[in-house]
């Protein structure tokens, strides 16, 4: 009669030591995390000396050293990207035009033609093909009526061209077409008995030219032949109404004329 209920409180225990059993062992697994030997090794008496200190001090040791080997690796891998950058960059500029190069520039000119200075910005988007943009000036005299020249068509002129390089070498001809816009300070006097004429001229024109062009790294420079054809023409006095007045215009556009070829020098820094 007492080996019944002793059975079954003995089975009991064993099935609730089964059910407890895992969860005993994965609370020891969270609490048995591996930490930072160094952290540990920090925590260490220094008269310690015991073979499981010791054992946390080489594993510090090595951890550090380990990380020693990755920050010299990190450290060769930079060294040896910016070293094939130079050598790509140097095999360039031996091995490519400079407007593969430096393919923008700031430039200066000067020389005849619709102007006599100016400066411009330029853009080698191509081997062969550049475009470019430009702001001149130029200050002079024109013949009045009487054929003195002593009358004013001074000019600003402004434009947008496009050239054509014949060759990919540092030295080459090149062709180059533009569109050109004008504004003069005009004064003369009358031939009509009007006394002193003051106005302002305005004017279009179209550009042909070629040349000869030189890069060297950053320098630039360039000598061509400019004809300017000159498509529209107009003047107007400085009054409150801005009469048009044909012998301000006339005069604007002998002057045109006279400029309508050119010889322009070019030097400039690429970049």
């Amino acid at each position: 009669m007492i080996r019944g209920p002793l059975l079954a409180a003995f089975s009991v225990v064993i099935i609730l030591e089964a059910i407890g059993a895992p969860g005993a062992r994965a609370q020891s697994l969270v609490d048995e995390r591996p930490e930072d030997p160094c952290e540990a090794a920090r925590g260490l008496d220094i008269a310690d000396t015991t073979p499981a200190a010791e054992s946390v001090r080489r594993s510090c040791r090595l951890e550090r050293f380990q990380d020693r080997l990755a920050a010299d690796r990190s450290q060769q891998v930079v060294v040896e990207g910016q070293t094939r950058e130079a050598r790509i960059q140097q095999w360039i500029d031996a091995t490519q035009p400079w407007r593969v190069t430096r393919p923008l520039a700031f430039e200066a000119f000067f020389g005849t033609g619709l102007a006599s200075y100016g400066i411009g910005f330029s853009w080698d988007f191509l081997r062969h093909a550049e475009l470019g943009a430009w702001l001149g000036w130029r200050p002079i005299s024109c013949q009045d009526s009487y054929g003195n020249s002593t009358s004013n068509c001074g000019r600003t002129a402004y434009g947008l061209r496009g050239r054509w390089y014949l060759t990919e070498h540092d030295f080459t001809p090149f062709v180059d077409t533009g569109l050109s816009l004008m504004s003069s300070n005009l004064a003369l006097f009358s031939s009509t008995g009007s006394g002193y004429l003051s106005g302002s001229g305005r004017a279009n024109s179209a550009s042909l030219g070629a040349g000869l062009a030189f890069g060297f790294r950053s320098l630039r420079m360039s000598i061509e032949y400019v004809f300017e054809y000159t498509f529209y023409t107009g003047a107007s006095l400085n009054d409150d109404k801005k009469t048009p007045s044909p012998e301000l215009d006339t005069a604007l556009s002998s002057s045109l004329h006279a400029d309508r070829n050119g010889v322009r020098f070019e030097v400039g820094y690429g970049f």
